[in-house]
């Protein structure tokens, strides 16, 4: 018998959290009833197959170092489909109207080596020195939360806000890195400041380890191999995932129903009555809020009016992709490039290459482009589609040197959908739970808590249901004591999540 072998669980959301916490339930035997509101799963995970274009509507990868989207990929039989980078990762930084490579060891914010740092053209001599300050001054940080922009400025200087950290974490958070929490997004840098007062001096150790564990796992007498991008994708776009997960729990008997909403949650006892516009009733011993941060203050405010004025707290970002394809033809010199975020004014926050960064996204001789526009580009991202794809067409054909108008194009909306974890975002979240604790077969998850990119919502969507299953199984279980307990052919995923920001990227949308 399965852990949870006589339980129901409702699954309110059919993005990739939500389909990630019925999969975990059917694994584990609970029977499992999905609702999703639009016409089609897998939220922003959606690929386009169109005259050999793989058109990814939202995100294009996921990071590889947090194992939850390759374990699901696998159990999922996908495993042959993952594909990694065309020549490891080549992004640059478009500063003072020049594409400039992102130095060799740069992370997020900070520098794991000092040579390439000192070298790069991103900044200036004057940003240079003010951010070597930072070897010297005294530590910063009181207990509060504090912004990731106030952080950086007192320490390193407006060069590196403005340069490295407002483009990078700009682009996976859609936020101002005055905006952003330090304790939310880069806990990391708490910790360097607490052990080695410099986030310089702690940075460069890190890396310093980081390569003696690659050298030393490289092989014995053998060489290293080079820095490759931590990044993975499916041979045929990130929409097979939901595909399949579909499939899969179709073929296990979850009942997944699209164009349906919830109307009512009513708490029975240690069972929720739930109210489905599609008119049904049903009973049910969990249920997962995966359905977004707005949706999920609905449901639950008549119960837990505190978790809901919490989810209300937490703001979102809006942003467009815009995809162009161009034949190769169309520019003196084709691009080599994969992409490159923008340090300064410009219509959109960053662009990349399909074509060049994955195999078998465009066929020999075509060039394909996502570029992304974010509300904090300005006026721009309210504009119309015409005016955005204008836009963004004369930026991205003048930096590539096209002569002639995009052969195909698209534009894809993401209006109030990208969480901003500002500062006081850990708060929010600890009030989300605590505002829930009367009702503990109840639970949020997805990207507006716990974490953005795709392992993230994968992660917290299985957790999920450790949550509020475990909690209804360990009821039972002190009312029955005589019951044997039943063992699992699982494991399920016990552990919230951490939040950790994901690697820099300029391709991500949520997930």
């Amino acid at each position: 018998m399965t852990a949870y072998a006589g339980l129901r669980l409702l699954v309110v959301g059919g993005g990739i959290t939500g389909l990630a916490a019925a999969w975990e339930a059917s694994i584990q035997g609970a029977e499992v009833l999905l609702v999703e509101a639009s016409d089609r799963f897998g939220g922003k995970l959606r690929t386009e197959h169109v005259d050999g274009l793989a058109i990814e509507a939202g995100p294009d990868s996921f990071v590889a170092y947090r194992p939850a989207a390759l374990t699901l990929v696998r159990e999922l039989g996908l495993g042959e489909e993952v594909v990694e980078v065309r020549g490891g990762r080549t992004v640059h930084l478009r500063t003072d109207g020049r594409l400039q490579p992102i130095p060799d060891g740069m992370g997020l914010v900070l520098p794991t080596k000092l040579g390439p740092f000192v070298r790069t053209p991103v900044l200036r001599w004057r940003h240079k020195a003010r951010a070597l300050l930072d070897l010297v001054l005294p530590r910063r940080l009181g207990a509060s939360d504090v912004a990731i922009g106030d952080l950086l400025r007192a320490r390193l200087g407006e060069g590196i806000v403005q340069r490295f950290a407002d483009p990078m974490l700009g682009g996976i958070y859609g936020a101002s890195v005055d905006e952003l929490s330090l304790d939310a997004v880069l806990p990391i840098l708490r910790e360097h400041e607490r052990t080695h007062r410099s986030l310089i001096i702690a940075s460069l150790a890190s890396g310093r380890a980081a390569r003696a564990v690659a050298q030393s796992t490289s092989g014995s007498g053998g060489t290293t191999r080079g820095p490759s991008s931590p990044f993975r994708s499916l041979a045929t776009g990130l929409g097979a995932l939901p595909d399949r997960l579909v499939d899969a729990l179709t073929e296990r008997g979850a009942d997944l129903r699209r164009h349906t909403r919830v109307d009512a949650l009513t708490p029975e006892g240690e069972q929720t009555r739930v109210r489905l516009s599609d008119g049904t009733e049903h009973v049910v011993d969990g249920v997962v809020l995966a359905a977004g941060a707005a949706a999920s203050a609905d449901l639950v405010e008549p119960y837990a009016a505190s978790a809901a004025a919490a989810l209300r707290q937490v703001r979102h970002a809006s942003t467009t992709v815009v995809t162009l394809a161009w034949p190769e033809s169309a520019f003196a010199t084709p691009p080599t490039t994969q992409g490159w975020l923008e340090a300064g004014d410009a219509p959109v926050s960053g662009v990349t290459i399909s074509s060049a960064k994955w195999p078998g996204r465009a066929p020999a001789g075509v060039v394909l482009v996502r570029a992304f526009v974010p509300d904090r580009v300005g006026r721009l991202a309210r504009g119309s589609d015409g005016e955005i794809l204008d836009a963004v067409t004369r930026h991205v054909s003048g930096i590539l040197g096209a002569h002639q108008p995009p052969t195909l194009t698209r534009v894809t909306r993401w209006v109030g959908v990208m969480p901003k974890y500002t500062v006081g975002h850990l708060d929010r979240v600890a009030a989300v739970d605590a505002g829930l604790a009367g009702q503990p077969s109840w639970t949020v998850a997805g990207s507006a808590l716990r974490g953005v990119g795709i392992p993230d919502c994968i992660a917290d969507g299985r957790a999920a249901v450790s949550r509020v299953l475990g909690s209804r199984k360990a009821t039972a279980a002190a009312a029955s004591p005589t019951t044997a307990t039943p063992t699992s052919t699982a494991t399920p995923t016990t552990a919230s999540p951490t939040i950790t920001a994901p690697q820099p990227t300029p391709e991500r949308t949520p997930a």
